[in-house]
């Protein structure tokens, strides 16, 4: 058989993060069911680092929505440990899924 194109698979690039202008929009994994079902679409959650060095969405009354997992999680991570604030709106909710928008306040 023919068309295999005879390269290897090749995984999608990262692209560049810039701490200033870039915005991501991600879903939200680990999700709290409780504190997603005190939310909705618009409202903007902090973008943190949590107690496991993972990215975590925190409300104003400190309770953890879920976490972020992306290509760019550790540039953010970077980015907010360099002094960069970052926020998340959320853009989309179908219980018990979440998405965000990420972007630097």
């Amino acid at each position: 058989m023919s068309g295999s194109g005879g390269g290897g698979y090749m995984p999608p690039q990262r692209v560049f993060f810039d701490c200033q202008t870039s915005v991501i929009t991600s879903s939200v994994s680990s999700i709290n069911i409780t504190v997603l079902d005190k939310h909705k679409i618009g409202d903007v959650l902090n973008v943190e680092i949590g107690s496991s060095n993972a990215l975590v969405l925190e409300d104003g009354d400190g309770e953890i929505l879920g976490a972020i997992l992306h290509l760019n999680t550790s540039d953010i991570i970077e980015c907010i440990k360099g002094g960069a604030e970052y926020e998340a709106e959320i853009s989309d909710i179908k219980s018990p899924a979440c998405r965000v928008l990420i972007r630097r306040r």
